[in-house]
């Protein structure tokens, strides 16, 4: 094919290689970019997968710890050691009608007998 403008034909293919040329390195330099990008995700991710699992451990050896802690019979040794208690025995626990016999409910309420500890 002919060109009515002598040169044009050439300047128009060079132009074209020029400008694919700038898209190939816009594209290789975009496609860097984003693989180090992903390659840095894929990093962080690895290392918030391992600190998730050290956690999940902790979160086990705490739960076992206070599992032992809670656990009724030490928690009814260190009574009887450290404070003195024991269990309740059958004479200890009183029915409805003892509880009235053995503290009488009062006339009047404490405040209005005068004999407060506030004076």
């Amino acid at each position: 094919m002919r060109s009515y403008y002598p040169g044009y034909g050439e300047k128009s293919g060079r132009t074209a290689i020029f400008v694919l040329f700038l898209i190939g390195v816009v594209l290789t330099v975009g496609l860097y970019f984003v693989k180090t990008h992903a390659l840095t995700a894929k990093a962080e991710a690895a290392h918030l997968q391992r600190m998730v699992s050290s956690q999940q451990s902790a979160v086990k050896v705490l739960e076992a710890e206070l599992a032992h802690l809670e656990s009724p019979n030490r928690l009814a040794d260190m009574a009887r050691k450290e404070l003195g208690l024991t269990p309740i025995k059958v004479e200890q626990v009183l029915s409805v009608d003892e509880i009235v016999e053995t503290f009488p409910l009062r006339d009047e309420p404490l405040g209005e007998t005068g004999g407060g500890a506030h004076e």
